[in-house]
Protein backbone atom coordinates (compact mmCIF):
# COMPACT_ATOMS: atom_id res chain seq x y z
CA UNK A 1 0.00 0.00 0.00
CA UNK A 2 1.19 3.60 -0.61
CA UNK A 3 -0.43 6.00 1.20
CA UNK A 4 -0.45 9.84 1.63
CA UNK A 5 0.44 11.69 5.15
CA UNK A 6 0.26 15.29 3.85
CA UNK A 7 1.19 17.15 6.92
CA UNK A 8 -1.56 19.42 7.66
CA UNK A 9 -2.68 21.71 10.29
CA UNK A 10 -5.00 24.58 11.78
CA UNK A 11 -4.52 27.73 8.91
CA UNK A 12 -6.24 30.11 10.70
CA UNK A 13 -4.67 30.35 14.49
CA UNK A 14 -5.36 33.20 16.23
CA UNK A 15 -4.25 34.61 19.58
CA UNK A 16 -0.21 34.30 18.91
CA UNK A 17 3.07 36.45 19.29
CA UNK A 18 5.89 37.16 17.19
CA UNK A 19 8.78 34.65 16.31
CA UNK A 20 11.27 33.66 14.23
CA UNK A 21 14.54 31.30 14.15
CA UNK A 22 17.93 31.82 13.88
CA UNK A 23 21.84 31.12 16.09
CA UNK A 24 25.23 31.64 15.66
CA UNK A 25 27.74 29.05 16.11
CA UNK A 26 27.05 24.85 15.51
CA UNK A 27 27.44 23.39 19.56
CA UNK A 28 28.27 19.78 18.53
CA UNK A 29 31.10 18.96 20.42
CA UNK A 30 30.96 17.05 23.78
CA UNK A 31 28.00 14.82 22.93
CA UNK A 32 29.82 12.13 23.64
CA UNK A 33 28.38 11.34 26.98
CA UNK A 34 24.84 11.57 25.59
CA UNK A 35 22.34 8.89 26.86
CA UNK A 36 21.80 5.23 25.19
CA UNK A 37 18.36 4.91 27.28
CA UNK A 38 14.78 5.31 24.80
CA UNK A 39 11.36 6.74 26.18
CA UNK A 40 7.97 6.84 25.30
CA UNK A 41 6.54 9.75 23.67
CA UNK A 42 3.51 11.86 25.03
CA UNK A 43 0.95 12.49 22.35
CA UNK A 44 -1.72 15.22 22.54
CA UNK A 45 -2.75 17.71 19.76
CA UNK A 46 -3.70 21.70 19.46
CA UNK A 47 -7.07 21.63 18.29
CA UNK A 48 -8.18 24.44 16.24
CA UNK A 49 -11.27 25.25 18.37
CA UNK A 50 -9.31 26.43 21.26
CA UNK A 51 -7.53 29.20 19.01
CA UNK A 52 -10.78 30.12 17.24
CA UNK A 53 -12.60 30.37 20.98
CA UNK A 54 -9.08 32.81 21.56
CA UNK A 55 -10.28 34.59 18.56
CA UNK A 56 -13.86 35.18 20.35
CA UNK A 57 -11.85 36.62 22.92
CA UNK A 58 -9.74 38.80 21.25
CA UNK A 59 -13.19 40.92 19.68
CA UNK A 60 -14.80 40.66 22.38
CA UNK A 61 -12.69 42.62 24.59
CA UNK A 62 -13.31 45.67 22.05
CA UNK A 63 -16.50 47.44 22.90
CA UNK A 64 -18.52 47.67 19.29
CA UNK A 65 -19.19 51.08 19.19
CA UNK A 66 -18.52 54.09 16.39
CA UNK A 67 -15.51 55.79 18.55
CA UNK A 68 -13.68 52.55 19.30
CA UNK A 69 -13.57 51.63 15.51
CA UNK A 70 -9.73 52.31 15.29
CA UNK A 71 -9.51 50.39 17.94
CA UNK A 72 -11.14 47.40 16.58
CA UNK A 73 -9.46 47.58 13.24
CA UNK A 74 -5.99 47.08 14.99
CA UNK A 75 -7.47 44.12 16.78
CA UNK A 76 -8.33 42.77 12.93
CA UNK A 77 -4.62 43.33 11.84
CA UNK A 78 -3.21 41.64 14.74
CA UNK A 79 -5.43 38.90 14.50
CA UNK A 80 -4.73 38.18 10.97
CA UNK A 81 -1.04 38.71 11.28
CA UNK A 82 -0.86 35.78 14.45
CA UNK A 83 -3.30 33.78 11.65
CA UNK A 84 -0.95 34.25 8.76
CA UNK A 85 2.56 34.23 10.13
CA UNK A 86 4.33 31.32 11.66
CA UNK A 87 6.39 32.85 13.52
CA UNK A 88 4.17 34.50 15.86
CA UNK A 89 2.35 31.41 16.33
CA UNK A 90 5.55 29.85 17.21
CA UNK A 91 6.30 32.50 20.06
CA UNK A 92 2.99 32.42 21.56
CA UNK A 93 3.16 28.84 22.45
CA UNK A 94 6.90 29.57 24.14
CA UNK A 95 6.57 29.41 27.79
CA UNK A 96 9.92 28.58 29.25
CA UNK A 97 11.08 31.65 31.80
CA UNK A 98 14.05 33.42 30.15
CA UNK A 99 16.40 35.41 33.09
CA UNK A 100 16.51 38.59 30.52
CA UNK A 101 19.26 40.56 32.48
CA UNK A 102 21.71 37.00 33.12
CA UNK A 103 24.81 38.36 31.61
CA UNK A 104 24.53 35.22 29.29
CA UNK A 105 21.43 35.96 28.00
CA UNK A 106 22.10 39.28 27.95
CA UNK A 107 25.57 38.20 25.41
CA UNK A 108 23.92 36.30 23.73
CA UNK A 109 20.83 38.85 22.56
CA UNK A 110 23.25 41.43 21.88
CA UNK A 111 25.05 39.11 19.66
CA UNK A 112 21.91 38.35 17.56
CA UNK A 113 20.55 42.05 17.42
CA UNK A 114 23.89 43.22 16.24
CA UNK A 115 23.58 40.46 12.70
CA UNK A 116 20.33 40.21 12.00
CA UNK A 117 21.24 39.07 8.71
CA UNK A 118 22.43 36.20 9.95
CA UNK A 119 19.60 35.42 11.48
CA UNK A 120 17.25 36.58 8.06
CA UNK A 121 19.34 33.71 6.36
CA UNK A 122 19.09 30.96 9.04
CA UNK A 123 14.96 31.72 8.41
CA UNK A 124 15.24 31.16 5.05
CA UNK A 125 16.79 27.68 6.06
CA UNK A 126 13.99 26.94 7.89
CA UNK A 127 11.41 27.87 5.96
CA UNK A 128 10.50 24.33 4.52
CA UNK A 129 10.99 22.37 7.93
CA UNK A 130 9.88 24.46 10.73
CA UNK A 131 5.96 23.71 10.58
CA UNK A 132 6.50 20.21 10.26
CA UNK A 133 8.67 20.27 13.56
CA UNK A 134 6.30 22.59 15.16
CA UNK A 135 3.61 20.04 14.66
CA UNK A 136 5.55 17.22 15.92
CA UNK A 137 6.66 19.59 19.35
CA UNK A 138 2.79 19.83 19.78
CA UNK A 139 1.77 16.27 19.65
CA UNK A 140 3.78 15.93 22.50
CA UNK A 141 2.60 19.19 24.38
CA UNK A 142 6.63 20.18 25.14
CA UNK A 143 8.06 23.39 24.84
CA UNK A 144 7.79 25.16 21.59
CA UNK A 145 11.27 27.05 22.47
CA UNK A 146 12.56 23.27 21.18
CA UNK A 147 12.03 24.40 17.61
CA UNK A 148 15.03 27.00 17.93
CA UNK A 149 17.38 23.77 19.30
CA UNK A 150 17.98 23.24 15.40
CA UNK A 151 19.04 27.12 15.31
CA UNK A 152 21.57 26.72 17.88
CA UNK A 153 22.75 23.01 16.98
CA UNK A 154 23.32 23.41 12.98
CA UNK A 155 22.06 26.23 11.97
CA UNK A 156 18.82 24.77 9.95
CA UNK A 157 20.86 22.92 7.77
CA UNK A 158 19.83 19.29 6.71
CA UNK A 159 23.16 18.25 5.45
CA UNK A 160 25.36 19.94 8.80
CA UNK A 161 28.05 17.34 9.75
CA UNK A 162 30.22 18.53 13.30
CA UNK A 163 34.41 17.95 13.41
CA UNK A 164 32.61 15.99 16.53
CA UNK A 165 30.95 13.22 13.90
CA UNK A 166 27.33 14.73 14.81
CA UNK A 167 24.63 15.45 11.77
CA UNK A 168 21.67 16.27 10.37
CA UNK A 169 19.07 19.22 12.13
CA UNK A 170 19.44 17.99 15.55
CA UNK A 171 23.66 17.11 15.15
CA UNK A 172 23.05 13.36 16.70
CA UNK A 173 25.32 10.87 17.06
CA UNK A 174 25.46 7.81 14.99
CA UNK A 175 25.23 6.04 18.88
CA UNK A 176 22.35 8.26 20.21
CA UNK A 177 20.71 8.15 17.26
CA UNK A 178 20.20 4.15 16.94
CA UNK A 179 19.38 4.00 20.60
CA UNK A 180 16.20 6.45 19.78
CA UNK A 181 15.06 4.13 16.78
CA UNK A 182 17.23 6.11 13.58
CA UNK A 183 17.74 3.62 10.95
CA UNK A 184 21.46 3.52 9.20
CA UNK A 185 22.22 1.20 6.03
CA UNK A 186 24.49 1.84 3.15
CA UNK A 187 21.80 3.86 1.35
CA UNK A 188 20.30 5.80 4.24
CA UNK A 189 21.53 7.69 7.62
CA UNK A 190 18.31 8.39 9.70
CA UNK A 191 20.58 11.66 11.37
CA UNK A 192 19.93 13.55 7.86
CA UNK A 193 16.02 12.56 7.72
CA UNK A 194 14.28 15.79 8.89
CA UNK A 195 11.24 13.54 9.90
CA UNK A 196 12.81 10.63 11.83
CA UNK A 197 15.45 12.79 13.58
CA UNK A 198 13.17 15.39 14.46
CA UNK A 199 11.41 12.18 16.50
CA UNK A 200 14.51 10.91 17.36
CA UNK A 201 15.58 13.79 19.27
CA UNK A 202 12.23 14.79 20.64
CA UNK A 203 12.67 11.05 22.36
CA UNK A 204 15.70 12.03 23.30
CA UNK A 205 14.69 15.61 24.84
CA UNK A 206 11.33 13.35 27.11
CA UNK A 207 14.02 11.17 28.53
CA UNK A 208 16.17 13.84 29.43
CA UNK A 209 13.74 15.98 30.60
CA UNK A 210 12.43 12.65 32.73
CA UNK A 211 15.65 12.20 34.32
CA UNK A 212 16.00 15.69 35.44
CA UNK A 213 12.80 15.90 37.28
CA UNK A 214 11.20 17.92 34.10
CA UNK A 215 13.80 20.67 34.60
CA UNK A 216 13.96 21.89 30.33
CA UNK A 217 16.86 24.13 31.00
CA UNK A 218 19.03 21.29 32.10
CA UNK A 219 17.81 18.54 29.62
CA UNK A 220 19.04 20.98 27.28
CA UNK A 221 22.05 21.61 28.79
CA UNK A 222 22.33 17.79 28.86
CA UNK A 223 21.37 17.70 24.92
CA UNK A 224 24.96 19.58 24.33
CA UNK A 225 26.93 17.68 27.01
CA UNK A 226 25.70 14.37 28.09
CA UNK A 227 23.45 13.92 31.26
CA UNK A 228 26.09 12.29 32.98
CA UNK A 229 28.09 15.11 32.47
CA UNK A 230 25.48 17.76 34.01
CA UNK A 231 24.62 15.33 36.43
CA UNK A 232 28.44 15.37 37.74
CA UNK A 233 28.26 19.24 37.65
CA UNK A 234 25.11 19.06 40.29
CA UNK A 235 27.14 16.49 42.40
CA UNK A 236 29.91 19.00 43.13
CA UNK A 237 27.72 21.89 43.98
CA UNK A 238 25.44 19.62 46.47
CA UNK A 239 28.68 19.14 48.24
CA UNK A 240 29.73 22.48 48.20
CA UNK A 241 26.71 23.69 49.89
CA UNK A 242 26.00 25.61 46.64
CA UNK A 243 22.98 25.78 44.32
CA UNK A 244 21.86 22.72 41.46
CA UNK A 245 20.19 24.69 38.97
CA UNK A 246 21.81 25.56 35.25
CA UNK A 247 23.04 28.82 35.91
CA UNK A 248 24.85 27.66 39.09
CA UNK A 249 26.80 24.57 37.42
CA UNK A 250 30.04 24.29 36.48
CA UNK A 251 29.98 23.53 32.81
CA UNK A 252 32.39 23.65 29.38
CA UNK A 253 31.92 26.87 28.29
CA UNK A 254 30.51 25.45 25.28
CA UNK A 255 27.44 24.24 27.15
CA UNK A 256 27.34 27.90 29.53
CA UNK A 257 26.34 29.79 26.06
CA UNK A 258 24.23 27.11 24.51
CA UNK A 259 21.31 27.33 26.59
CA UNK A 260 21.57 30.83 26.97
CA UNK A 261 21.77 31.33 23.00
CA UNK A 262 18.69 29.41 22.82
CA UNK A 263 16.76 31.19 25.66
CA UNK A 264 17.91 34.55 23.88
CA UNK A 265 16.90 34.09 20.69
CA UNK A 266 13.49 33.08 22.23
CA UNK A 267 13.18 36.20 24.82
CA UNK A 268 13.63 38.42 20.78
CA UNK A 269 11.12 36.46 19.52
CA UNK A 270 8.50 36.74 22.13
CA UNK A 271 9.25 40.27 22.31
CA UNK A 272 6.51 42.72 20.53
CA UNK A 273 8.98 44.62 18.79
CA UNK A 274 11.98 42.35 18.57
CA UNK A 275 14.23 44.86 19.97
CA UNK A 276 14.04 46.30 16.72
CA UNK A 277 14.80 43.33 14.99
CA UNK A 278 13.36 42.87 10.99
CA UNK A 279 12.16 39.06 11.16
CA UNK A 280 10.36 38.04 7.82
CA UNK A 281 6.93 36.35 8.45
CA UNK A 282 6.66 32.76 7.13
CA UNK A 283 3.79 31.21 6.27
CA UNK A 284 1.63 29.72 8.74
CA UNK A 285 0.94 26.61 6.40
CA UNK A 286 2.87 23.19 5.89
CA UNK A 287 5.55 23.75 3.14
CA UNK A 288 6.30 19.91 2.59
CA UNK A 289 4.61 16.86 2.62
CA UNK A 290 5.50 13.52 3.48
CA UNK A 291 4.99 10.62 1.18
CA UNK A 292 5.59 7.11 2.11
CA UNK A 293 6.02 4.67 0.20
CA UNK A 294 6.91 0.80 -0.31
CA UNK A 295 10.02 -0.84 -1.37
CA UNK A 296 13.10 0.86 -3.51
CA UNK A 297 11.94 3.73 -5.13
CA UNK A 298 14.52 5.82 -7.87
CA UNK A 299 14.76 9.34 -6.94
CA UNK A 300 15.20 10.83 -10.13
CA UNK A 301 12.36 8.77 -11.54
CA UNK A 302 10.28 10.01 -8.23
CA UNK A 303 11.28 13.52 -9.22
CA UNK A 304 10.59 13.32 -12.97
CA UNK A 305 6.95 11.91 -12.39
CA UNK A 306 6.36 14.41 -9.46
CA UNK A 307 7.43 17.34 -11.98
CA UNK A 308 10.16 18.82 -9.52
CA UNK A 309 13.79 19.33 -9.74
CA UNK A 310 15.61 16.47 -9.17
CA UNK A 311 17.84 18.30 -7.52
CA UNK A 312 15.49 20.24 -5.43
CA UNK A 313 13.88 16.59 -4.12
CA UNK A 314 17.54 15.23 -2.62
CA UNK A 315 17.87 18.66 -1.32
CA UNK A 316 15.01 17.40 1.07
CA UNK A 317 15.59 14.42 1.52
CA UNK A 318 19.24 14.23 2.34
CA UNK A 319 19.44 11.10 4.41
CA UNK A 320 19.29 9.01 0.80
CA UNK A 321 22.96 8.48 0.31
CA UNK A 322 22.56 6.94 -3.47
CA UNK A 323 19.97 7.55 -6.14
CA UNK A 324 17.57 5.42 -4.83
CA UNK A 325 15.57 4.87 -1.36
CA UNK A 326 16.91 1.86 0.62
CA UNK A 327 15.70 -1.83 -0.84
CA UNK A 328 14.97 -3.23 3.19
CA UNK A 329 12.60 -0.94 4.39
CA UNK A 330 9.65 1.38 3.27
CA UNK A 331 11.12 4.99 2.87
CA UNK A 332 9.26 8.91 4.08
CA UNK A 333 10.26 10.91 1.49
CA UNK A 334 9.40 15.26 1.70
CA UNK A 335 7.61 16.57 -1.67
CA UNK A 336 6.62 20.27 -2.38
CA UNK A 337 3.18 20.58 -1.09
CA UNK A 338 2.48 21.54 -4.86
CA UNK A 339 4.02 18.42 -6.00
CA UNK A 340 2.54 15.76 -3.69
CA UNK A 341 -0.71 14.58 -5.39
CA UNK A 342 1.19 13.84 -8.66
CA UNK A 343 3.99 12.31 -6.49
CA UNK A 344 1.48 10.01 -4.88
CA UNK A 345 -0.37 9.37 -8.03
CA UNK A 346 2.81 7.77 -9.84
CA UNK A 347 3.85 5.72 -6.63
CA UNK A 348 0.19 4.39 -6.29
CA UNK A 349 -0.12 3.44 -10.20
CA UNK A 350 3.37 2.55 -10.74
CA UNK A 351 4.39 -1.52 -10.04
CA UNK A 352 7.32 -1.92 -7.06
CA UNK A 353 9.37 -3.65 -9.33
CA UNK A 354 9.57 -0.67 -11.95
CA UNK A 355 10.13 1.56 -8.81
CA UNK A 356 13.67 0.21 -8.05
CA UNK A 357 16.78 1.29 -9.71
CA UNK A 358 17.86 -0.02 -13.10
CA UNK A 359 21.18 -0.63 -11.92
CA UNK A 360 25.22 0.15 -12.53
CA UNK A 361 27.23 -0.32 -15.25
CA UNK A 362 31.26 -0.18 -15.64
CA UNK A 363 32.38 0.93 -18.36
CA UNK A 364 34.50 -0.76 -20.64
CA UNK A 365 37.71 -0.33 -22.87
CA UNK A 366 36.06 1.67 -26.28
CA UNK A 367 32.99 2.29 -24.88
CA UNK A 368 31.38 6.02 -25.29
CA UNK A 369 28.23 7.62 -23.90
CA UNK A 370 26.28 6.89 -26.87
CA UNK A 371 27.56 3.35 -27.13
CA UNK A 372 26.15 2.74 -23.60
CA UNK A 373 23.28 4.70 -24.51
CA UNK A 374 21.96 2.66 -27.26
CA UNK A 375 23.21 -0.72 -25.93
CA UNK A 376 20.18 0.53 -22.68
CA UNK A 377 17.65 1.84 -24.52
CA UNK A 378 18.13 5.32 -23.02
CA UNK A 379 19.64 8.51 -24.00
CA UNK A 380 23.07 10.26 -23.97
CA UNK A 381 21.08 13.02 -21.56
CA UNK A 382 19.82 11.47 -19.53
CA UNK A 383 22.78 9.71 -18.74
CA UNK A 384 24.59 12.50 -18.31
CA UNK A 385 21.66 13.69 -16.17
CA UNK A 386 21.54 10.49 -13.68
CA UNK A 387 25.78 10.63 -13.15
CA UNK A 388 26.34 14.36 -13.08
CA UNK A 389 28.52 14.23 -16.21
CA UNK A 390 29.03 17.38 -18.48
CA UNK A 391 30.50 16.64 -21.45
CA UNK A 392 31.25 13.23 -22.76
CA UNK A 393 34.24 12.27 -21.23
CA UNK A 394 33.96 8.78 -18.96
CA UNK A 395 36.72 6.65 -18.15
CA UNK A 396 37.57 2.69 -18.15
CA UNK A 397 36.47 0.96 -14.78
CA UNK A 398 34.00 4.16 -14.02
CA UNK A 399 30.58 2.91 -12.64
CA UNK A 400 27.84 4.89 -14.31
CA UNK A 401 24.59 4.87 -12.71
CA UNK A 402 21.77 3.52 -15.23
CA UNK A 403 18.74 4.51 -13.04
CA UNK A 404 16.90 7.79 -13.86
CA UNK A 405 17.37 7.23 -17.57
CA UNK A 406 14.00 7.09 -19.58
CA UNK A 407 13.67 7.14 -23.13
CA UNK A 408 10.31 7.53 -25.05
CA UNK A 409 9.75 3.87 -26.13
CA UNK A 410 7.12 4.49 -28.96
CA UNK A 411 6.99 7.73 -31.16
CA UNK A 412 4.55 9.49 -30.59
CA UNK A 413 2.46 11.33 -33.37
CA UNK A 414 2.03 14.80 -33.71
CA UNK A 415 -0.79 17.12 -33.43
CA UNK A 416 -2.35 20.97 -32.96
CA UNK A 417 -1.92 20.73 -29.41
CA UNK A 418 1.57 18.60 -29.04
CA UNK A 419 2.55 14.54 -29.52
CA UNK A 420 -0.41 12.11 -29.00
CA UNK A 421 0.12 8.51 -28.06
CA UNK A 422 -2.74 5.59 -27.94
CA UNK A 423 -3.06 4.26 -24.79
CA UNK A 424 -2.79 0.46 -25.34
CA UNK A 425 -4.38 -2.09 -22.89
CA UNK A 426 -2.32 -2.01 -19.09
CA UNK A 427 -0.93 1.04 -19.85
CA UNK A 428 -1.12 3.07 -16.62
CA UNK A 429 -0.33 7.25 -16.30
CA UNK A 430 2.57 6.72 -14.58
CA UNK A 431 3.97 4.64 -17.59
CA UNK A 432 3.46 6.71 -20.06
CA UNK A 433 4.92 9.86 -17.88
CA UNK A 434 8.00 7.49 -17.65
CA UNK A 435 7.84 6.74 -21.40
CA UNK A 436 7.63 10.30 -22.78
CA UNK A 437 9.79 11.63 -19.64
CA UNK A 438 6.46 14.28 -18.43
CA UNK A 439 4.92 14.55 -15.25
CA UNK A 440 1.70 12.98 -14.17
CA UNK A 441 0.00 16.36 -13.10
CA UNK A 442 1.37 17.43 -17.09
CA UNK A 443 -0.77 14.47 -18.37
CA UNK A 444 -4.09 15.10 -16.37
CA UNK A 445 -3.55 18.86 -17.38
CA UNK A 446 -3.12 18.33 -20.59
CA UNK A 447 -5.70 16.07 -21.35
CA UNK A 448 -8.29 17.15 -18.47
CA UNK A 449 -8.40 13.79 -16.85
CA UNK A 450 -10.08 13.74 -13.48
CA UNK A 451 -7.64 11.15 -12.12
CA UNK A 452 -5.60 8.03 -13.17
CA UNK A 453 -8.87 6.06 -13.46
CA UNK A 454 -9.88 8.07 -16.41
CA UNK A 455 -8.03 6.41 -19.02
CA UNK A 456 -9.14 3.70 -21.31
CA UNK A 457 -7.63 1.56 -23.93
CA UNK A 458 -7.69 3.07 -27.64
CA UNK A 459 -7.63 6.90 -26.07
CA UNK A 460 -5.85 9.37 -27.52
CA UNK A 461 -3.18 10.68 -25.02
CA UNK A 462 -1.46 14.01 -25.42
CA UNK A 463 2.00 13.43 -23.93
CA UNK A 464 3.91 16.60 -25.19
CA UNK A 465 2.87 20.43 -24.94
CA UNK A 466 3.11 22.03 -28.50
CA UNK A 467 4.49 24.95 -26.46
Amino acid sequence: MRRLCIITGALLLAGCQGFNSSGHQDSTDNKADKSLYQTSSIHASLQTHNRTADLGRAYSTVPHSSSNRQQRQQVEVEVEAKQTDLWLDLAEQMQLDVPLDHPRVVAQRQWYLKHPSYMRSVSERARPFLYLIKEEIEKRNMPMELVLLPVVESTFDPKAYSHGHAAGLWQMLQGTGKNFGLHFDSFYDGRYDVMASTRAALDYLEYLNGFFDGDWVLALAAYNSGEGRVQRAMKANRRQGKPTDYWSLSLPKETQNYVPKLLALAAILKHDSHYGMDIPALPNRPQLAVIEVEGQVDLNMAADLAGMNRGRLKELNPAYKKASTSPSRSAEILVPVAHAEGFEIAMADLPEPERAPKGQYIVRRGDSLGVIAQRHGTTVEALRQANNIRGNNIRTGQSLVLSGTYVAAAAPTASKSGSVYKVKRGDSLSAIANRFSVSINELLSWNQLANRHSLRAGQSLIVANSR
